[in-house]
């Protein structure tokens, strides 16, 4: 944009917010970005977009009630109202109409953990001077861009740093590259000049000073902005081809040719293509989703951008029909699990490997993240990771034949296998048994039965399977082929 005078549905359409209301005030002129603190205090809010973030006061309480959060504000008659829900939730239908008929635009930010980026986009969009701008100097305040200026600046041009520096000097202001998803200054910049054409959307120049830039530093940098664009697109260039090489290099690694491993290994080894940190190793399926090897490269673009997110370091790749990732082992994976998810809309069984350090333990790690999510998958391990220490028993029982175990679960359990309510009611008992210690007391409470129901319904399964409360032997072979039934018949996603 080039002008301070940003419309609602310019601003929507720079940011990727959805307008919720219908278009009456889509048009509305917006000349500030304030917090729902501040607008609070405020006697008037014309032309002002206000920034509501709907978030409960802990993370386990519900959303508050947004229309009493909204309705102070609506009636100040603000040029928009932005909400940046906690969770991913779709504006409320009774929100909508309240903002309609304050006749007030209601935009709605779909995607949770954004609202920070969001929010200082706007800012800088709506606090954006045009080059015309009345807080520019006059044009004998500021010396004139002459043809040695220009020549020593395209001197320094072979280096991008270089020629950032040698601007920076001959504007006496701070240049420097930006995107919207990086970090942004807390000053906002006199001039911004958008790149177009390289791979980052939103990526500009940015020109910070306390003066304004005259028409003819603007003309120059204009000049220039095709001599910077070339050089983000050849770092661009440069990074897609190091990412090719470092998939092909894991892919080899992960292989089960040696040539092409040791190959491999020695080659990361040398050109220091992987991390030096501990990592763990994520496998990742679509859950209940059929997918081609066309649909797993998809999701890999899609998971790649949340993974580097958590780690710059992090490798995305695809290797036997799963999306593998190399992540550092400290990342927090119950936030990253709820951002893939939400990066990709669609449910997820994610197995991880036990931490490992060196490039030659990633084929060992790539097995067992494979093994847990495959594991992960049969018991309904949905949207959360699978931890490879934490399979227990299951890993091994899952490299039996799947016949085998079917069979040995018919044997052991007999109709307490059956899919009937009978036998849902006795497998949970027996897993709640199996929880305890098979303690009566605490299984009791945990089913909300009195202790003498709880031996009844106990003493009914043992006429199928046998005496187990008093018999160690029996107790592991039941408990095993109830294991054994959760990773091929598990309806109850236990």
């Amino acid at each position: 944009m080039s002008s301070p005078m940003a419309t609602v549905a310019e601003l929507a359409v720079a940011t990727g917010v959805q307008i919720a209301t219908s278009p009456s005030r889509w048009e509305a002129v917006v000349t500030s970005v304030v917090d729902a603190e501040v607008a609070r205090e405020s006697v008037s809010l014309d032309g002002v977009l206000v920034i509501v973030d709907w978030r409960p006061v802990r993370p386990s309480d519900p959303l508050p009630d947004l229309p009493s959060l909204l309705e102070p504000l609506l009636v100040k008659n603000p040029s928009a109202i932005l909400v940046n829900p906690a969770r991913q939730v779709n504006p409320p239908r009774q929100t909508v109409t309240m903002a309609e008929r304050a006749d007030v635009c209601l935009l709605w930010n779909a995607v949770p953990d954004t609202g920070a980026d969001v929010t200082s986009h706007l800012r800088r969009l709506v606090d954006l001077r045009p080059v015309n701008s009345p807080h520019a100097p006059p044009a004998d305040e500021v010396a004139t861009v002459t043809g040695s200026d220009l020549l020593a600046i395209l001197h320094r041009a072979g280096n991008l740093e270089d020629l950032l520096d040698a601007l920076g000097a001959r504007l006496r202001a701070t240049v420097r590259l930006s995107a919207s998803s990086g970090a942004l200054s807390t000053v906002t910049p006199v001039a911004v000049f958008p790149l177009t054409g390289v791979a980052q959307d939103n990526m500009a120049l940015e020109v910070t000073r306390e003066a304004g830039l005259t028409v003819a530093e603007t003309a120059m940098l204009d000049g220039l902005m095709p001599v910077i664009g070339l050089h983000v697109k050849l770092r661009a260039s440069e990074s897609d081809d190091a990412a090719t090489e470092i998939a092909r290099n894991l892919k080899s690694i992960l292989g089960d040719d040696l040539v092409q491993r040791e190959a491999g290994l020695r080659k990361g080894r040398r050109l220091a293509l992987f991390p030096r940190h501990p990592v763990m190793c994520l496998g990742i399926e679509p859950f209940g989703v059929a997918v081609d090897m066309g649909g797993l490269h998809d999701l890999r673009s899609a998971l790649a951008p949340v993974a580097t997110r958590f780690d710059a370091d992090a490798i995305t790749i695809v290797n036997e029909g799963v999306v593998v990732v190399l992540i550092k082992a400290t990342t927090d994976f119950d936030a990253l699990s709820r951002a893939l998810y939400r990066g990709v809309q669609v449910p997820l069984a994610i197995g991880a490997s036990d931490p490992v350090d060196n490039a030659r333990s990633y084929p060992g790690a790539f097995r067992q993240a494979i093994r847990a999510v495959a594991v992960g998958r049969r018991i309904g391990a949905i949207n959360r990771v699978t931890g490879y220490r934490d399979l227990g028993v299951l890993g091994v029982l899952y490299q039996l034949p799947e016949h085998a175990r079917r069979q040995f679960v018919s044997e052991t359990l007999g109709p307490v296998a059956d899919e009937t309510p009978d036998g849902l009611d006795q497998r949970r008992i027996l897993r709640v048994l199996r929880a305890t210690d098979c303690n009566i007391a605490e299984s009791a409470r945990e089913l909300f039965v009195h202790p003498n129901t709880l031996r009844s319904r106990i003493a009914r399964i043992e006429a199928v399977t046998g005496p187990f409360l008093n018999e160690p032997d029996r107790r592991l072979t039941i408990f095993t082929a109830l294991s054994m039934f959760s990773l091929d018949s598990n309806v109850e996603g236990d």
